[in-house]
């Protein structure tokens, strides 16, 4: 549907899988907790450190600190994702497409609610017996559904699957057929052509994509013990630091120079390996503890920008005020409420 219909198909279809994801997130999220006891379990059953936001600084993958690098990871995503983006460019007007970022910023706490949830209340009907730490959400579905509300599950699992899949495949499509082969193969390409271009691009994407499918399948079953998420994260990071520093570049300054701005993307990757050996050898020969991926890539991206940017590049920071353009009132106060109800859940899961 992809291939046939473009972002009109994806769209429509995604508000389908999402309704199937809520659906089946929260069935699993309700049966966990009445398993448990109650929603007052959660506190009583498990360790308190399992209801806090805020894990101690030397955690292994998720410190506190790592705060400092997801904020600019956070907008590579959601600022810089064509996937994410796409659906604000269709929007018909600015008001819309910021009402429907912040719609999306509210339905997160609640994914966050269904996907967290499940997991600290089988640690507290189990434990810690799970040798692998992605085995939770099967296990609570193999031991404590019925057959029905399984099959349910397993209608969430492939609409969430196919919502990123499709996503993916339309953006990468747009991006193939109308920013190169639109502007460099083919400049006077007719409308009939692009879109022919985009398709085909559908079907190398599925190629790929089923290859590299396979791929991910071999490292994450030759390390089972090891969570796959931090492992697909810090790979990507290698890449994703350098984006974050394109996209700082395009906001913050006043024309700052191409040369600089593409050595600040090419410089960030090197750097970040670099650090991350680096911390290795220290950790492993001197005790030294080692460095957070997460915050690794805030230091990256940070250092990065500032060197090649301000330091040698001498670009000018741009207003403030610039960065701030809200449609209406409405829309500034929904910003705003957002904002509060964010710090405000940091200072009471501290």
């Amino acid at each position: 549907y992809t291939y046939l219909g473009g972002l009109r198909a994806v769209v429509k279809t995604d508000i389908i899988q999402f309704a199937i994801l809520v659906a089946g997130g929260l069935t699993i999220t309700l049966v966990a907790v009445h398993e448990l006891g109650g929603w007052s379990e959660l506190y009583a059953s498990t360790p308190p450190a399992h209801m806090s936001l805020h894990l101690p600084a030397d955690h292994e993958n998720l410190p506190w600190t790592m705060l400092f690098g997801l904020f600019f990871l956070n907008i590579n995503y959601w600022c810089g994702n064509q996937a994410v983006m796409q659906r604000s460019l269709a929007a018909k007007n600015l008001r819309e497409a910021q009402l429907g970022l912040m719609v999306g910023g509210v339905m997160k706490y609640f994914m966050a609610v269904i996907i967290i949830v499940p997991g600290i209340a089988l640690y507290g009907l189990i434990g810690d017996r799970l040798g692998e730490v992605d085995a939770a959400f099967p296990y609570l579905v193999q031991n404590f559904l019925p057959s029905g509300l399984a099959g349910l599950i397993l209608c969430a699992l492939f609409a969430s699957l196919m919502s990123t899949v499709d996503s993916t495949f339309n953006s990468l499509s747009t991006l193939w057929s109308v920013d190169i082969y639109g502007k460099y193969l083919k400049a006077d390409a007719s409308d009939a052509e692009l879109v022919s271009a985009g398709r085909q691009t559908v079907i190398v994407c599925l190629l790929t994509g089923l290859a590299t499918g396979l791929l991910l399948l071999s490292v994450k079953f030759s390390d089972g013990g090891k969570a796959f998420t931090h492992f697909l994260n810090e790979t990507r990071y290698f890449v994703n630091c350098g984006l974050v520093d394109l996209l700082l570049s395009a906001v913050l300054l006043i024309s700052p120079k191409p040369k600089y701005t593409l050595l600040a993307f090419l410089f960030a990757g090197p750097l970040n390996f670099a650090l991350k050996e680096g911390f290795s050898f220290l950790h492993g020969n001197y005790g030294v503890t080692d460095l957070n991926y997460f915050l690794r890539a805030g230091i990256v991206i940070v250092f990065s920008f500032l060197l090649f940017q301000v330091l040698i590049g001498r670009a000018r920071w741009a207003p403030t005020k610039n960065l701030f353009e809200l449609k209406d009132k409405e829309v500034k106060w929904f910003a705003v409420g957002l904002l509060v109800s964010l710090i405000s859940l940091h200072i009471l899961f501290h």
